[in-house]
């Protein structure tokens, strides 16, 4: 190890922060003064300096649309390459934190009658380990892509919009495309069906079919007999990027 980067902040637990962190190809360690992380990739920099804007890419990926811990904080970059090592300090603007509510319904699973005392806390410790890995899941398939794709950042904030018009459906839509030019092959590839698109469009473009929740002022005959509706113009564009971030966290055909 020649370089890491101290975590001086965060809300999450050692286990949980090194679990996303592997997600990411990063190790974490014990630091001088707090826990840090290292990798390959850091120890392929030159300077302190690149290492740090390394580390900046993992904390906005931490603290940005993916929500999972606002309050993550860099410290100094270590170089292991003198002893003891030295740390570098650097001085930044910290980023705007994006505040999110989400709700879940939570389901409480009790034991099964009659367990004795030891089958009980054997019962309790795997439905721990259970919800804890449902629940990394689930943050792993924010934070990676957001690590890995710029696009992906922008997607995860609009798909945080609370009853989202037809303009950021669309952009949604546009982000995961990436440009007309790609349509055929990104259809391909995601299997959408051409008319399915054509009802899709319809919807969030044409005011004759969504009022003033369209993208569009203009009034246009419907080029499909049976548009979408809102609901399923939401359920169309979050579905796409559920298996579009994935894609992205995986590198697997969608």
């Amino acid at each position: 190890m020649k370089w890491a980067v101290e975590v001086q902040c965060t809300t999450l637990d050692r286990r949980n922060l090194g679990d996303l962190l592997a997600g990411l190809g990063f190790s974490l360690v014990d630091g001088v003064q707090f826990p840090a992380f290292t990798s390959p990739e850091l120890d392929q920099c030159n300077s302190a300096a690149e290492v740090f804007e390394v580390g900046k890419k993992v904390r906005d990926a931490f603290r940005g649309p993916a929500q999972i811990d606002p309050q993550f904080t860099l410290g100094s970059v270590e170089d292991y390459s003198s002893t003891p090592p030295r740390r570098h300090a650097f001085l930044e603007v910290q980023p705007a934190v994006h505040t999110m509510t989400m709700g879940a319904a939570t389901l409480t699973v009790g034991p099964p009658a009659g367990l004795l005392p030891e089958e009980l806390e054997t019962w309790r410790r795997d439905r721990e380990e259970q919800e804890y890995q449902s629940r990394l899941d689930a943050q792993r398939k924010r934070l990676e892509p957001a690590y890995l794709e710029a696009r992906a950042v922008k997607v995860l904030d609009y798909l945080a919009t609370v009853a989202p018009r037809a303009e950021v459906l669309y952009k949604i839509y546009e982000l995961i495309e990436e440009h007309p030019d790609y349509r055929t092959a990104f259809h391909a590839k995601f299997g959408i069906p051409a008319n399915e698109f054509r009802r899709f469009k319809d919807t969030v473009h044409n005011p004759a079919v969504s009022g003033d929740w369209a993208r569009h002022a203009y009034l246009d005959t419907p080029k499909t007999p049976n548009p979408m509706s809102k609901s399923e113009a939401e359920s169309f564009v979050r579905t796409l990027a559920d298996r579009w971030l994935a894609h992205i966290r995986t590198g697997l055909p969608p």
